[in-house]
């Protein structure tokens, strides 16, 4: 009987975990360093890879201070932040994997494991399902990543055909993606699964999807066409722009480096049938809007205050549309 009222405790705990997904809180969060503008800093990200930094994760109800690693893979197409003192890093060709310190890296029980998929998201969760079914009661649902966005979760602990508790745990994220989708599994004993399923599920929220195909022609620093006076006199662009898999960060240059000052979220990213590209963004306000290749000139980036095709000629904002800097 305690053995299973341990595992329903378990359980309960896995699955408020993985579907609550609670936010990072960073320095930025409490003040510390971001500016007044920033809304939502866990919509976006500015840090290169490799940068470390500090944050704070609720654990059993408790604030624990985390360190975190900023990576980006670009030949699996993601990036994320994982926490660095509690997992170990391995990478190949074909995977990262995330093991807890105090597992045997040969043969680890409490993991997370990120590949790419070339196929179909309900494909591929259509094909890792079947093959999870095999021994478990497989629960398929959708899921909403902080900044990867909506994403099908399938959820295997119970052993098939009976109320039983597997030993061993595993919650697949299938991330869609315009070039295929990204999945990542986290795999946990069911003796320490209420500490390492919080841990993973933080760090999923972190993910973004690199599409490389677009950001290939969104690289690089972007400038407003309207201009405006620093505090020394200096004439520069209204904003710099910078476009990550999933965010839209608005700066300015300092010392040759660019600097976020805000960020909007990309909901949908797409080429358009000329080859250009095509970005649905929503700033933090509410306002939808979209930026399109111009039609003879793939170095500029119209601006449209919304997202309704059909109204497009009257939404045009010259001074809001970006060009490539330098």
């Amino acid at each position: 009987m305690k053995k299973a009222v341990f595992a329903l405790t378990v359980v309960a705990a896995l699955m408020l975990s993985l579907a609550g997904c609670g936010k990072v809180s960073t320095a930025e969060d409490n003040g510390q360093a971001a500016p007044s503008e920033i809304s939502e800093p866990e919509t976006y990200t500015g840090r290169q890879n490799g940068e470390r930094f500090e944050a704070t994760i609720i654990l059993e109800g408790m604030e624990e201070p985390v360190r975190y690693e900023h990576i980006r893979n670009d030949t699996l197409g993601f990036e994320m932040d994982y926490d660095y003192e509690s997992f170990a890093r391995y990478t190949d060709a074909y995977h990262e994997r995330f093991v807890s310190v105090w597992d045997d890296p040969g043969n680890p029980e409490d993991y997370l494991e990120l590949r790419y998929d070339t196929g179909n998201a309900e494909l591929v969760a259509d094909a890792i399902s079947a093959a999870l079914s095999n021994k478990y009661d497989v629960l398929r649902d959708s899921r909403e990543l902080d900044r990867a966005g909506s994403c099908i979760c399938l959820e295997a602990s119970v052993l098939k055909n009976t109320n039983q508790m597997a030993d061993h745990l595993q919650e697949v994220y299938i991330i869609p993606a315009p070039d295929g989708c990204r999945v990542a599994t986290a795999h946990c004993h069911i003796t320490a699964a209420e500490g390492f399923s919080r841990r993973f599920a933080y760090m999923m929220n972190t993910l973004s999807v690199i599409d490389s195909h677009s950001e290939g022609k969104l690289s690089g620093i972007w400038q407003t066409a309207s201009m405006g006076y620093e505090a020394d006199g200096t004439m520069q662009p209204e904003y710099y722009v910078r476009f990550t898999s999933s965010v839209i960060l608005y700066g300015h240059m300092k010392d040759g480096e660019f600097v976020p000052d805000h960020g909007d979220k990309i909901i949908r990213l797409e080429e358009t049938g000329a080859g250009g590209t095509k970005i649905q963004a929503e700033a933090s306000n509410g306002v939808q809007y979209t930026y399109q290749t111009a039609e003879n000139d793939d170095s500029v980036l119209e601006y449209y205050e919304t997202w309704e095709e059909s109204v497009f000629p009257e939404m045009y904002r010259g001074g809001a549309s970006l060009s490539r800097s330098g």
